[in-house]
């Protein structure tokens, strides 16, 4: 594995076991403070602390209204412009932290991501909203990939999650070296498989781009937006499938018959969902590095990632 400086992931203070929630308690996930934290150097943050709620406090709340949803204190005050200062703020420290990934506590009116309780009147309409401090964020960092606790317990969102991590990463190590075509180009072939399996077409259009393209100084903007973009869509079981069987190809005839059927049949449950991408990840991976395949031997989709991230680690649920 290659080794990095550790990528820096914001995340929620009460998930880390700081007690900083409304009723003095905290929330901690070892997922979070555990896994991630075995891999990813933790940058802690509270909002609601941060703007200057006390521990404990009364609720706040979600509150829609015709010049749009605002952020409410327990009594009516609107607390919207306090956290809209503080959003930049954060948004600030954690661009120049060079954050590269942010986990939220879900349903909570400062971070939740589409799943907190919205009030009209003072009634609760919806359970669809999203808190202000993670609104503001996705508007000022939108390179930086955003989930829930929640959601970190559902695999493929978590390793759609993770794999977008990683690349933020890397396509920010390689523009920071003021890279020639060459190294781009090199970029590109080590991510086309990741990107293929999110967005097909935007892999096949950001290989013509590099072909024509004359001043790497001039494509570099362009190529890390559509890069960054592309890998926002989320994959499938199925485009993953497509992905593994082109590697598999790659292999060519030195792989034995036996081992070919192997492959295949690991291959073939995955797409069933009888066991996690992983496997066949780690078969291809070794057996290229056994017949010593070129091509496949510096792969983004095939790279061994920290064991603590449970990374393609789960079966794909429907």
């Amino acid at each position: 594995m290659e080794h990095r400086p550790p990528i820096r992931i914001a995340v929620s203070g009460c998930l880390l076991g700081e007690e900083v929630r409304y009723d003095g308690g905290h929330r901690r996930s070892e997922t979070v403070a555990g896994a991630l934290g075995e891999a990813f150097e933790l940058v802690s943050e509270c909002p609601e602390v941060g703007i200057g709620l006390g521990v404990p406090r009364p609720k706040i709340r979600l509150e829609r209204e015709p010049r749009g949803t605002r952020l409410l204190g327990s009594r009516g005050e609107d607390l919207t412009p306090l956290m809209d200062d503080y959003s930049r703020q954060a948004a600030a420290r954690f661009d120049e932290a060079r954050v590269g990934g942010i986990v939220l506590k879900s349903r909570s009116p400062s971070c939740g991501m589409g799943d907190v309780k919205l009030h009209e009147s003072g009634a609760v309409i919806s359970e669809d909203g999203t808190g202000i401090f993670a609104s503001r964020l996705a508007a000022a960092l939108p390179e930086a990939p955003r989930i829930s606790e929640t959601e970190l317990d559902n695999p493929a969102r978590r390793d759609h999650w993770l794999t977008r991590v990683f690349a933020l990463a890397e396509i920010r190590e390689l523009a920071a070296g003021s890279p020639d075509a060459r190294t781009l180009y090199e970029f590109h072939a080590r991510w086309k498989m990741v990107l293929m399996a999110h967005s097909e077409g935007t892999a096949r259009r950001l290989g013509r781009f590099l072909a024509a393209a004359r001043d790497v100084r001039d494509a570099l903007p362009r190529y890390r937006n559509e890069f960054l973009a592309g890998l926002a869509e989320p994959a499938s079981a199925g485009t993953h499938h497509n992905v593994l069987l082109h590697l598999a190809g790659h292999l060519g005839k030195p792989l034995d018959p036996a081992a070919r059927t192997r492959l295949g049949d690991e291959i073939a449950a995955f797409r069933a969902r009888e066991t996690p991408l992983a496997v066949p990840v780690r078969s291809l991976a070794a057996w290229a590095a056994r017949l010593g395949v070129r091509s496949l031997g510096n792969q983004a989709y095939l790279a061994e990632r920290p064991r603590s991230l449970a990374y393609r680690e789960g079966i794909y649920r429907d």
